[in-house]
């Protein structure tokens, strides 16, 4: 059986920020490669500051535990900031705010919070698309396909 640390099971059994938000700034959708589990993420931007996060999401205990501390950890961060920096140093550092919060991940549920930063990416991609900021787009956007090497970590498919 798999056993997960408290902290993952505490955001699955209490996940934060779980919703919808009306008319967003910025969403994405993401069916996670590996799992197949989906998340949904809806972003409030007033000035380029993350005022609100929430998400949906069909998946796992890690799956959903990821997009919870992701929503809490974003929140009042001015997007800008956390895309500065090496395109490396970006990923790392935005799944670094997941790995941290969380512990120790399952090697088989590594691929969950990758999902999760992809999603983010693709949320603010598209906000930054609209406002006319072309080249944060492109940098956010262009994070994407980076992410598919950390859905590589870990063991077989449970």
């Amino acid at each position: 059986m798999l056993e997960l640390n408290e902290k993952i099971k505490e955001h699955f059994r209490n996940p934060h920020n779980v919703g919808e938000i009306e008319n967003p700034e910025g969403t994405g959708t993401i069916d996670n490669p590996v799992c197949g589990d989906t998340t949904k993420l809806y972003l409030r931007i007033k000035n380029g500051v993350v005022e609100d996060a929430r998400f949906l999401s069909f998946g796992c205990a890690v799956t959903i535990a990821s997009a919870s501390v992701l929503t809490e950890k974003i929140r009042g961060k001015e997007i800008s900031e956390l895309l500065l920096g090496t395109d490396e140093e970006v990923v790392k550092r935005l799944m670094s705010l997941i790995e941290t919060e969380l512990g120790e991940i399952p090697p088989v549920k590594l691929h969950c919070p990758p999902a999760t930063v992809q999603v983010f990416l693709e949320s603010i991609g598209g906000y930054f698309e609209k406002e006319g900021e072309n080249e944060l787009s492109s940098k956010a956007k262009r994070l994407i396909p980076q992410i598919s090497e950390y859905y590589k970590r870990g063991g077989e498919k449970e």
